[in-house]
């Protein structure tokens, strides 16, 4: 999970997937994802929720900043991948 959330960001970065692209991936390997605890899916969905309003705006227009909503999601990434092993 971690290796493909993680590229994903980076394809995005990139150019080479777009925003609908990127949501259904990390909803798919996020959200939907029961390894994960339920308290760390509720927060990405959340924040997934909020990048999609955030597609509807030009860059930063709206509330949610894009770039600090894909930061936000590294730093969940890195979180929850802590947390999984902990509990290991």
């Amino acid at each position: 999970m971690n290796e493909l959330l993680t590229k994903s960001l980076s394809e995005f970065e990139a150019g080479r997937i777009d925003m609908d692209a990127l949501i259904a991936l990390w909803r798919r390997h996020g959200c939907d994802d029961t390894a994960i605890p339920e308290k760390w899916r509720t927060v990405l969905d959340g924040l997934l929720m909020r990048l999609e309003s955030a597609r509807l705006f030009s860059q930063d227009s709206c509330s949610f900043s894009r770039s600090e909503l894909l930061a936000t999601m590294r730093e969940w990434l890195v979180r929850v991948q802590q947390q999984m092993q902990q509990q290991q």
